[in-house]
């Protein structure tokens, strides 16, 4: 993989489905969507995506979309370890192959799971980013706030969206 400058850019948190429950998908794939070009039409050129179910899906995808707008756009899979998506509902799974068959460049981190990978994933991700984009809500623990927390400590910038803001 060529290496990004971190200037450029930016990386995706965010919760899972189990957590979005009641938020109304459209306005959150929306106000995501708003994030992410806005991002793009400043300056970021290169988005790591962590390929988690529910907020990484959906913003890896959005960007993805976003290519053809804005053909300069890179997005890389940091995958913490090949069998990340083994145990999950079949849509999600389709989402994930989908989404790894258009990204630019994808980084595997750990040769199987491992208590950590996941944090693992999320340092990577943010220690190449200015720029932290994401849906969290505020909870004290858990690997958005991990992730949330992480970024604030390496003095990213981070733009979050508050599901509540996006209920039905």
């Amino acid at each position: 993989m060529e290496s990004a400058s971190r200037e450029k850019s930016a990386c995706f948190t965010g919760h899972r489905p189990d957590q979005l429950r009641g938020v109304a998908a459209d306005d959150l794939r929306l106000e995501l969507q708003n994030l992410i070009e806005s991002a793009v039409q400043e300056g970021y050129t290169t988005f790591y995506c962590g390929m988690a179910m529910g907020t990484d899906i959906l913003a890896g995808e959005l960007a993805a979309a976003l290519r053809e707008q804005y053909p300069w756009v890179r997005l890389v899979a940091v995958v913490p370890f090949p069998e990340q998506s083994r145990g999950w509902p079949a849509e999600w799974k389709e989402r994930y192959q989908a989404l790894l068959q258009k990204c630019d460049d994808a980084v595997v981190l750990l040769p199987r799971s491992r208590p950590g990978g996941y944090h693992l994933r999320n340092r990577y991700m943010v220690d190449r980013s200015a720029l932290l984009i994401g849906v969290y809500n505020g909870a004290p623990k858990g690997g958005t706030a991990y992730t949330v927390k992480y970024a604030q400590k390496k003095g990213l910038e981070i733009r979050l969206l508050r599901p509540e803001s996006c209920r039905r």
